[in-house]
């Protein structure tokens, strides 16, 4: 093994650890299945590089699993900084992901979490199901604090959901219903 390669895999282990201990100070008690345990990336291929700053991009039928939630793209580009993650950026055509606990699904081309702010955004053609409600627009954020959600449509675009009253059961609600 390359001494670069040798000095490449602490950094690496280094950096999915900074990222699992980021993504866990930034989920609500309730969505207990996000953002625990280890983080499991599967790729065709890694790059990574410590310097100027610390980066590592997984390219291929990538998938990320942590605890339920399960992304799935062509790209995963983890960006950290002194140790700790700032940004993890999935792109795809689209890229798709599942948070069964929160029973939330959605895709888009684009998925940016940020571990710091807890939250996940969905760009172009984005949609976010919570069972069988819709949203959708060209940008869906979705805050895993407090499971707030903002949809912005395209220029001269709209934004569209579907609702099914009495179908989603939630925590904080007398009876299971929103």
């Amino acid at each position: 093994m390359s001494p670069d390669r040798r000095r490449l895999i602490p950094f690496l282990a280094l950096l999915a650890g900074v990222f699992l201990a980021s993504a866990q100070g930034a989920v609500a008690p309730t969505d207990a299945g996000l953002g625990k345990g280890p983080i499991h990336i599967s790729a065709d291929s890694l790059a990574a590089q410590n310097k100027p700053q610390q980066q590592a991009v997984y390219t291929g039928k990538v998938v990320m699993t942590q605890g339920d939630i399960v992304i799935h793209a062509e790209k995963l580009t983890i960006d950290a900084r002194q140790g700790k993650v700032e940004v993890a950026t999935a792109v795809g055509s689209p890229v798709t992901f599942t948070m069964s606990s929160a029973q939330r699904h959605g895709y888009g081309n684009t998925l940016v979490y940020r571990p710091g702010s807890g939250e996940i955004v969905l760009t172009g053609n984005a949609h976010l199901w919570q069972g069988p409600n819709e949203v959708s627009g060209q940008q869906v954020i979705y805050h895993l604090d407090d499971q707030r959600t903002s949809v912005s449509a395209a220029p001269g675009g709209r934004v569209q959901s579907v609702f099914y009253p009495g179908t989603v059961k939630t925590a904080s609600s007398p009876g299971g219903k929103p």
